[in-house]
């Protein structure tokens, strides 16, 4: 990665906006790589246009650095998929529908963004632990699942909503596992993606309850 001209310094009370060029370059160098390991410090400070030892004044390390970019990437996928739900709800979609959107959104965010996915949920990584007055980033994903499933048991399975949570789980697990295998298929195309649709459907159809009339 070529180094770029120094940057003009931000003026008082700008730090924020220097913050976030920084998370902003090291989203773009783990985006690039997919590997945590790539990244460095140095890289992302030649990035911005900035010493290393600037990165240091709003991020304790590498680590910390990482963790706050994946992070957010959690919440913004958390946000996406209740989102779906919710718009498809607006536009007057059956609960059925509402659940597939926010499936969809999952699997688009997964197809479209391998390597961030790849390093938010890896067995390499370890998000640190929040403070107790704070949600669990990761934890932010989860719940959009319990959300989504329990919205779509009140309409459909009533007496099935105290398992909302654990259906929850079992579905992102099962998923993730579809998308994990779809990768590794070899000579994948672009028009396999409809394998993962029907798996989906075929995944919704046999863990929820009232999904087999869909």
């Amino acid at each position: 990665m070529e180094a770029q001209a120094r940057r003009i310094p931000n003026a008082r009370g700008e730090g924020e906006r220097l913050r976030q060029e920084i998370l902003d370059a090291a989203t773009r160098i783990l985006e690039e790589t997919g590997r945590e390991d790539a990244l460095s410090v140095r890289a992302v400070a030649r990035e911005v246009g900035i010493s290393a030892p600037s990165v240091y004044l709003h991020f304790k390390n590498k680590t910390d650095l990482v963790t706050t970019v994946l992070d957010a990437a959690y919440r913004t996928l958390a946000a996406a998929m209740a989102e779906a739900g919710a718009a498809a709800a607006r536009d007057g979609a059956s609960p059925w529908e509402q659940l597939t959107a926010t499936v969809g959104v999952y699997r688009r965010f997964a197809v479209d963004k391998p390597r961030r996915y790849r390093l938010m949920f890896s067995l390499a990584y370890e998000p640190r632990h929040q403070p107790l007055t704070e949600p669990e980033p990761a934890g932010t994903v989860h719940q959009a699942w319990a959300a989504a499933v329990d919205t779509y048991l009140a309409a459909v399975s009533p007496d099935h909503r105290a398992d909302a949570e654990i259906l929850g789980v079992h579905l992102w697990a099962a998923l993730h596992g579809q998308l994990a295998l779809w990768r590794a298929i070899p000579n994948r195309h672009t028009g396999d993606e409809d394998i993962l649709i029907e798996l989906e459907e075929s995944l919704l159809r046999r863990l929820l309850p009232g999904a087999q009339a869909h």
